[in-house]
């Protein structure tokens, strides 16, 4: 009998930084919906040491802190979908056994054209995937709408002022380098598209917390995808928040804006079609790709989602489906 295992974030450097995203456990949620069971946690910096019976697992996830600890022990049997590989490491992650690594495993599913071309241009057989999180809307339903509108981390980036204050050589850099600026492109890209009584009752998150376990990992992630799919409509910077929304049905809208480095910036191909978005360019300029009736948004204003996205969904069901042998289901 076949034996399973998911990606969690335990241990290591998560728990001495005492910070976790709860965007990852919102990744391995998706993958876990086609598990029979979860025989093991096996954390994502740690997969080089895993060392009990043969697990089969999906393998999406980001791409990775140590990319020393990388290939994953043969006791893993993967399946390589939604991988993204951030450009902060492929200097150091494309050693020969990781290269031959891939190419046994191929061909490899990528959650961006970026992963993908850097694949294919060591000699893997790519493909783009999208993200496994867009397969969320097969396990969590819809059924009812709440009157919550929910704002997360709003060109996170760019950070709060209360956050810049807790961290005096980050706020001194933006200052020198112009960028304190968003702090007020921020509040007045909200200001142009959204009322006062949308920007007054809405729900504010933060989709970083304090370190959790594997299990509170899950638990707080389904509490958030439940809460997610009952929302009037969402508003985000986060691709792990405005992802699920779509695969739900949520209304969501992406704020894409105060992303100024490479190594965000190359999350995002591929992904960004998907959404209704504002962009927000270097300048403070914005605009949107979607319509809306009236001057701005307000609390019953009708939103609708693209569905650009539903092939690469049911190709991924399709997929895990395969590979584990069952239906989805938590």
């Amino acid at each position: 009998m076949s034996k399973f295992g998911v990606i969690v974030y335990e241990g290591g450097e998560f728990e001495k930084a005492n910070l976790l995203n709860l965007g990852d456990y919102v990744q391995s949620t998706a993958a876990k919906q086609f598990l029979p069971r979860v025989d093991e946690y096996i954390t994502r910096e740690g997969m080089h040491l895993y060392n009990n019976d043969t697990v089969k697992m999906i393998m999406n996830a980001w791409y990775m802190a140590n990319p020393e600890n990388f290939p994953p022990s043969k006791k893993i049997d993967p399946l390589y979908v939604s991988l993204h590989l951030n450009s902060s490491i492929i200097d150091k992650i494309f050693r020969p056994e990781v290269v031959e690594h891939f190419k046994a495993h191929q061909p490899i599913g990528c959650r961006d054209n970026h992963t993908r071309d850097l694949l294919i241009s060591k000699g893997v057989d790519a493909y783009y995937s999208g993200c496994m999180t867009l397969t969320l809307g097969n396990t969590y339903k819809r059924t009812e709408v709440s009157n919550e509108v929910i704002f997360v981390d709003i060109m996170h980036d760019s950070l709060t002022l209360k956050k810049l204050l807790k961290q005096p050589l980050r706020l001194g850099k933006r200052i020198l380098t112009g960028r304190i600026k968003e702090l007020v492109v921020r509040r007045n890209i909200l200001q142009k598209y959204f009322d006062d009584e949308v920007l007054d009752n809405a729900t504010y998150i933060d989709q970083m917390v304090p370190y959790i376990n594997a299990d509170e990992g899950f638990k707080m992630a389904d509490e958030y995808l439940k809460r997610l799919a009952a929302a009037r409509f969402v508003v985000t910077s986060r691709i792990h928040t405005a992802l699920p929304c779509l695969a739900m049905g949520t209304p969501v809208i992406f704020v894409n804006g105060g992303f100024k480095t490479k190594v965000d910036k190359c999350r995002f191909d591929g992904l960004f079609d998907f959404f209704n978005r504002i962009d927000v360019d270097g300048k403070g300029e914005s605009s949107i790709n979607f319509s809306f009736n009236g001057d701005k948004i307000g609390m019953n204003t009708e939103l609708s989602n693209k569905d650009l996205h539903v092939p690469f969904a049911n190709e991924l069901i399709a997929k895990c489906k395969q590979f584990t042998g069952i239906d989805a289901k938590l």
